[in-house]
């Protein structure tokens, strides 16, 4: 199956293909290349570690089957399918809280003007979106339609993610996008 960006249909210039295979059994294979300027990523799974996959499979909902056996795909996007459909569990509010409290501890330990403080900032940056959505009881569905849902939904919190992300080293920006992710956060 093709998944990702190419499957959706909104594959850029850098976009690479992400081909996932199933076989009957063996081992799990990855492999990563790049071949006339062009970037692929082949997964290729074994049926028995497939049945264990749940929550990871939703990755696959815009799959395309490129081939198949025995109707094995259409089965399999089934699955995926129902996955999607299924009522999403949100966090609880001790995780929320959790949250909440590393955001702080997180905010205190960007200020360090050192090589640790500016990869805590990188660290923070990247959590900050997927928390965007565990804070509002929403899957999160990856970096990119999070990003286009933000843009949609929130302008105001897409426009502080894209200046934080353009001036990682501004705290004050950083501290702005985090009380608009996690609400007040105390100094």
């Amino acid at each position: 199956m093709l998944y990702g960006s190419r499957a959706r249909g909104n594959a850029t210039t850098s976009s690479d293909y992400d081909i996932v295979g199933i076989k009957k059994s063996g081992t799990f294979i990855r492999i990563a290349k790049k071949q006339d300027g062009i970037f692929w990523d082949l997964v290729i799974i074994p049926e028995k570690k497939l049945s264990l996959m749940d929550s990871e499979l939703l990755d696959w909902k815009d799959a395309v089957i490129l081939f198949e056996r025995k109707n094995y795909g259409q089965k399999l996007v089934k699955r995926i399918h129902k996955l999607v459909t299924k009522p999403y569990k949100p966090i609880s509010k001790n995780e929320m809280t959790v949250l909440r409290v590393w955001a702080q501890k997180q905010l205190e330990r960007c200020k360090a003007k050192d090589i640790h403080g500016y990869l805590r900032r990188s660290e923070f940056l990247n959590a900050l979106l997927e928390h965007y959505f565990l804070l509002r009881k929403k899957r999160y569905w990856g970096p990119k339609a999070a990003i286009l849902w933000l843009k949609e939904r929130d302008y105001q919190g897409y426009a502080l993610l894209e200046r934080s992300l353009k001036k990682p080293t501004n705290l004050s920006l950083l501290t702005s996008l985090a009380e608009h992710v996690y609400g007040k956060i105390p100094r």
